[in-house]
């Protein structure tokens, strides 16, 4: 497990890291939220990371199993309500109920992998969330943004300080921000260009390091780009994921 802190102005973020998956916890000086979990095999390590970090609530940004994967297991641990778009609720069981969408050849071996994919323990979402909705009755100052094309219920959460926790909606790994799978490609490159044109100062992503905005520059941290549209590749056109079965 790897793990960072951040202290902003009205909340505190911490991250770990399992495998490829970042979960985070956003809090104040009260009370927090886990944001994702990871897939199973890492759920009682996850436990111990969060278990005396008074969480509220768990939410998930989007339906994959590599998110969802302790759902359960730390909804029953802590005792807390597990809240995502309903739109991604089909997920839970039928995990490639969305048909994916790639256009590199490590996305067509991610989305063929989550079209092979056995669901997660079942569990029952408490909360469905929605654009705009605010977290404050769970003792966080964030609201919940919409992000839909890597998945039809992909979300965001963001901050007054201007963080956003974006899910899969964008992933620092390789060359490209870019998702690497996606359901929608229009709505995945819109939901992209709202997280790229916004004014947020951290952008907290599913998987790879997150990115910190100096005035108008971006810091990749992964990558070694000093300006924020060296980390993007838009051009691509998209393929089935059947594609590469095909030509097999």
């Amino acid at each position: 497990m790897i793990s960072f802190y951040i202290k902003g102005v009205c909340n505190m973020v911490e991250s770990f890291t399992f495998g490829i998956n970042n979960c985070y916890i956003l809090s104040d000086t009260k009370y927090a939220i886990l944001i994702d979990t990871c897939p199973e095999r890492y759920c009682n390590a996850l436990f111990e990371a969060v278990k005396n970090k008074n969480i509220t609530l768990l939410i998930m940004t989007h339906g994959h199993t590599d998110h969802i994967g302790c759902a359960k297991y730390i909804s029953n641990q802590l005792h807390i309500p597990i809240a995502m778009h309903q739109k991604d609720e089909i997920l839970i069981q039928q995990p490639s109920a969305q048909k994916m969408l790639a256009h590199t050849p490590l996305g067509l071996i991610l989305c063929q992998k989550v079209k092979n994919q056995k669901p997660v323990p079942y569990f029952q979402p408490d909360i469905f969330l929605t654009h705009g909705q605010s977290l404050k009755e769970y003792g966080i100052k964030a609201r919940i943004f919409t992000l839909s094309g890597h998945t039809e219920g992909s979300m965001g959460i963001w901050t007054p300080n201007k963080e956003f926790f974006v899910g899969d909606a964008m992933m620092n790994i390789g060359a490209s921000l870019k998702p690497r799978i996606y359901q929608n490609k229009m709505e995945m490159e819109r939901s992209f260009y709202n997280i790229y044109q916004s004014d947020a100062t951290a952008i907290y992503m599913g998987h790879g390091k997150p990115i910190f905005r100096q005035n108008t520059l971006i810091k990749c941290t992964k990558m070694q780009y000093k300006q924020y549209k060296g980390c993007i590749s838009m051009n691509a056109s998209h393929q089935h994921c059947e594609i590469e079965k095909n030509k097999k």
